[in-house]
This record gives C-alpha cells, sequence and structure tokens, in this order.
C-alpha cells in the first residue's frame, strides 16, 4: 500500500465524502447546497473597491475557490482544485442608506435583515465554485459576508480563511491546499469502528422509542423568483422557505451565561449547559404542539486545537455526538444526563470511531451514499442539530482601520431534522441563530423558542444586538 501513499493529492476523509454527499441531498431536495456564511460586522464603511482587489488577489493566485472530487484508480475519491481568476465584480453590494432623512432605523434594520437572509440563501455560481462574498453598508456600519461550501471548509476553518484573506498586515504567504493519503489501510480497525457505531445508534434508536420532531402538518411548497424588494439588481434564487433567527448576546450576558454553566454544569461544560437550555426550550415546544417522544440531537465536535496551522483550514476537521433524551425534565436533570452521556462518548471515543468508520463509505458513489442518508434520517430521524463552538478562529482587531465589532454564522440547515440552533463565540460575546424551514416552525414559533432559550440560559429582560 505504500504506493498509495506517494501522491501529493488530497484525498477526502470520510467525513468529507459525507459533507459531499450532504450537498448532494440538499440541493436535490431544496436547490441549495450544504453551505453556510459568515458575517464579518465592521464599524463604519469599507472601501469596496479595494476590498474587491484584496480577495481577487488572494483568491486568484490560490488553488481553493473552485474544485471538484474525482476518484483514483484505486477508487479513493480525490479532491481536484482548479485554478480560476476571481473577478472582483462578482462581490455584490449593497446600500442600504436612504437619501430620506425621516427613515428611522427600525425600517433599516428589517431591510438589513432582509439582505442577510437571502444572502444565506443564494446558491454558489456553480457546483464547482466553493466561496461567495457580499457587502453591505447599512447606518454606519459594514457587513461583509463570506459563503462557503462544506465540501471544503467547516466553521472554525472558514473564519480562519477570512482572517487570512483580509488581513493585509502580515507579510502575503501563498496557501497550499493539504495533501493527504488514500488511507487504504488499517481496515480492520475501520471495520471494528463501524461495529462500534452501529452498536452505539442502536443503542440510540431503540425499537421502543419515539422520537419527538416539530414538523408542522402544513408544508409550503410554494417555489420560484424571490422578488428583491431592496432595487437591486441582484437575483434571487428560491429560498424554498428556509429563514434565520440570530441574536448576539452582551458581554455581560455572555459573562453570566458562563458563570452559570460553572456553577450548575460545572467547569469547561459551557457547550452542555447551553444544550441542557436548548433541550428544555425544545421539550416546552414539543408539549404545545403536543409531540410526544425522546428528542434525539446530533451534535457537531471540532477536533482542532485552540491554534492551528493553515494546513488545517481546509476540509473537514469535525466529527459528531448524538444525544437521546425524555421530554418532561428539568434544566439540572438535562445537564446531568446529556454529561453522563457526553462523558461515556468521549470515554468510548465515539468521535474519534465516527472518523474512522467512515473512511468505509468512500467507496459508495456520492449519488448512492446521498441516496443511503436519505433513507437512514427517515428511518432513524432526529428532533433538531445543536452546534456550540467556544474557540474563534478569526482574531482581526480591524480591517482597513475599521474596528471589528463581531463576527457571527448563518448556516443552512439540512432538511432533515430541518431546524438547527447554533452558538458560536467572538472576544466576549456569545452568538446564536436558530436556522429552519417554515414546515418545522412558523416564525413566530421560531422567535418565541429563541427567547425561552435565551431566558433559561440568563433569567431577565434581554437585549441583543449584531
Amino acid at each position: 500500500m505504500v504506493i498509495f501513499n506517494t501522491s501529493k493529492r488530497y484525498y477526502l476523509n470520510g467525513i468529507d465524502w459525507v459533507m459531499a454527499a450532504l450537498d448532494r441531498l440538499n440541493i436535490k431536495q431544496t436547490g441549495l447546497g450544504n453551505h453556510s456564511q459568515l458575517v464579518l460586522v465592521l464599524k463604519g464603511y469599507i472601501d469596496k473597491t479595494k476590498l474587491a482587489q484584496r480577495i481577487a488577489l488572494i483568491l486568484s493566485e490560490n488553488l481553493f475557490f473552485k474544485g471538484s472530487t474525482r476518484r483514483a484508480w484505486h477508487l479513493a475519491p480525490y479532491w481536484a482544485p482548479e485554478q480560476h481568476n476571481f473577478d472582483p465584480k462578482d462581490i455584490r453590494y449593497f446600500n442600504l442608506e436612504s437619501d430620506n432623512k425621516t427613515n428611522i432605523a427600525g425600517a433599516m434594520e428589517e431591510n438589513l435583515d432582509l439582505v442577510l437572509q437571502k444572502c444565506a440563501k443564494t446558491p454558489f455560481q456553480d457546483d464547482k465554485t466553493l466561496l461567495g462574498f457580499d457587502l453591505i453598508h447599512c447606518n454606519d456600519h459594514s457587513y461583509l459576508i463570506m459563503r462557503f461550501t462544506h465540501k471544503m471548509f467547516d466553521a472554525r476553518g472558514a473564519e480562519r480563511l477570512l482572517e487570512y484573506i483580509l488581513d493585509e498586515k502580515s507579510p502575503y504567504i501563498q496557501y497550499d491546499l493539504p495533501s493527504q493519503n488514500a488511507q487504504l489501510n488499517a481496515w480492520k480497525s475501520r471495520f471494528l469502528s463501524g461495529q462500534r457505531i452501529n452498536r452505539f445508534l442502536r443503542s440510540i434508536y431503540s425499537k421502543k422509542i419515539n422520537v419527538a420532531q416539530t414538523f408542522n402538518i402544513h408544508n409550503n411548497n410554494e417555489t420560484g423568483p424571490i422578488t428583491n424588494k431592496l432595487g437591486s439588481s441582484a437575483s434571487f434564487q428560491a429560498d424554498k422557505h428556509h429563514y434565520f433567527h440570530y441574536y448576539t448576546l452582551s458581554d455581560n450576558q455572555t459573562l453570566a451565561i458562563d458563570d452559570n454553566a460553572i456553577k450548575k454544569a460545572g467547569y469547561l461544560m459551557n457547550g452542555i449547559f447551553i444544550l441542557s437550555c436548548v433541550a428544555k426550550s425544545f421539550d416546552s415546544l414539543l408539549k404545545k404542539k403536543k409531540r410526544s417522544g425522546n428528542m434525539l440531537i446530533p451534535i457537531n465536535v471540532d477536533m482542532r486545537k485552540t491554534k492551528f496551522g493553515s494546513e488545517k483550514i481546509f476540509f473537514n476537521s469535525v466529527s459528531f455526538m448524538l444525544f437521546n433524551v425524555k421530554q418532561g425534565l428539568s434544566i439540572t436533570d438535562y445537564i446531568k444526563n446529556l454529561k453522563t452521556q457526553f462523558i461515556d462518548q468521549v470515554k468510548n471515543k465515539i468521535p474519534h470511531h465516527f472518523i474512522n468508520a467512515s473512511l468505509l463509505m468512500r467507496i459508495m458513489p456520492l449519488n448512492l451514499l446521498s441516496w443511503f442518508m436519505n433513507l437512514r434520517m427517515k428511518k432513524n430521524p432526529c428532533s433538531f442539530s445543536f452546534s456550540y463552538i467556544a474557540e474563534q478562529a478569526f482574531n482581526l482587531r480591524s480591517v482597513q482601520g475599521l474596528e471589528v465589532k463581531n463576527l457571527f454564522h448563518m448556516p443552512l440547515v439540512p432538511v432533515d431534522p430541518g431546524i438547527g440552533v447554533f452558538f458560536t463565540r467572538f472576544n466576549k460575546k456569545l452568538n446564536m441563530v436558530i436556522s429552519c424551514y417554515d414546515n418545522t416552525l412558523s416564525k413566530q414559533e421560531c422567535a418565541c423558542l429563541q427567547e425561552n432559550i435565551i431566558s433559561k440560559m440568563i433569567p431577565g429582560p434581554v437585549n441583543g444586538k449584531i
């Protein structure tokens, strides 16, 4: 097998292949792939021409703007990058300032939200394009958007890439894509990990367990072009009725949440505390909707260290955990239950076994794997997705001399389970976004869920701003 390790190609790992299959599945069902967007908030108006030139400089000299998957003669899939120049004209620009002096701030914020929502639901130019950029000027702030596909980047990798693109103070170093061998060895280890994962999933999905979901009876399947009410020449595709509720907690509110987490869940258990608050909020919601059953919750686990090199920017350095909790528990009991499951899964190396076993799935063509995943998600459903990223990877304090105020994520959630609650941190702030389709929750229900979660993390009145 030594011959397989001599190539300088990047052979996709199992998680990369799963993400590519999930992208195919999402495109087939919604017209949108498995992608996300970063929103960088700057104080003041960034020079859009200078910004476009900087992005074009970085992307036109590197190989991470376009690419696709191929198979080698031994059938292992690898990444085939393409050299392609980035056109600065591809950066869409939205000026939401009004000449009308009587324009109130509320209307401006409503327009800002509309553009952020539409940008997040914009498909890439083609299947090979991996990044997209938009810029919004509104109320003396710049909102720089970077859309990215999970075929090439995960959340923290994308943050680090954005820092590299914007950091004009550091010496310019051309980033190369990493190389990785085909990993066509250690078959016994892969199969043993597969057995461990199968046993784990059977224990989670007992025949006696009914999984509670938030799906509404109605499902609006209306499609068609979305009219841009802002008068921009940019066109948006049908969004399949996906929407976001995003919220940023203040420094003091985030500190209060951290204190509550230590008191109620223990040191380094912030994620478990927040997940417990989310689970309790879904518990109340499911009770109102008269949906009985256990809550099954998949979560993403970032496998990097706090600091990582450029080779870890690209592709997926994540794994998974899966939690099973009953409805009707108190937050204290949710914390105890979820903490026990978390410790057991870490002890039994479940995230490692997911990574190792997933290498066996690369033999399946993407269309077949996406069909198989769709079948499994319907047979073994989940209640909602969850993610808590405790460490940021973007650390610039300013861009073009403008202060960096915030950086938050707006990820598209897969059609199944159709709703996810995601948390990221930036400096001393905690950002939360609920990403969902309207066949899971109405916008009003989603807004109530957001308020309920925040009230459980930090009791009392809350006021957050992006």
